[in-house]
């Protein structure tokens, strides 16, 4: 397998264009290439990048998390945190719903649930965006996912 060209963000072809595209806007890359497996070759979701530095980074606010296991937005937020884009790392989710109103019921119990795993890797639960902690000078992207009737 051949390294990417300088410049370009090498992404296995089994990664799903939504990934892909993060990919590219959390790097400082100017082109994505797509890698092409043979068939006889098990496809893996890791993304050959350098270590990145913090200035590399892209930091990703998840807005409309939904609920685990079943929200767009949960399923992305996880993506992310796996690994999945390696230049991008989820700091901030934005749940207005089940940190505030539907935080009693049993979904907001199942969020309550991985809210707390996930603090333990340093992300931050809010209930608005303008209660989200902003770090000066670094790169953010804001992941919106919502429900059509919202």
């Amino acid at each position: 397998r051949q390294p990417a060209a300088p410049g370009c963000t090498r992404v296995p072809l089994s990664t799903s264009p939504f990934i892909a595209m993060l990919a590219l806007l959390a790097s400082s890359s100017t082109a994505l290439t797509v890698g092409v497996a043979p068939s006889t070759a098990r496809s893996t979701r890791a993304v050959s990048q350098p270590a990145m530095s913090s200035s590399d980074r892209c930091a990703v606010w998840v807005v409309g998390c939904g609920v685990p296991k079943r929200g767009m937005g949960w399923y992305h937020a996880k993506q992310v945190i796996e690994g999945d884009v390696p230049n991008a790392a989820v700091t901030a989710v934005v749940e207005p719903w089940f940190l505030g109103a539907g935080a009693d019921s049993p979904p907001g119990k199942a969020f309550a649930e991985w809210a707390e795993a996930m603090k333990e890797k340093g992300v931050a639960f809010c209930d608005s965006v303008d209660a989200v902690p902003v770090a000066e000078g670094e790169r953010t992207l804001a992941l919106i996912s919502g429900r059509t009737a919202d």
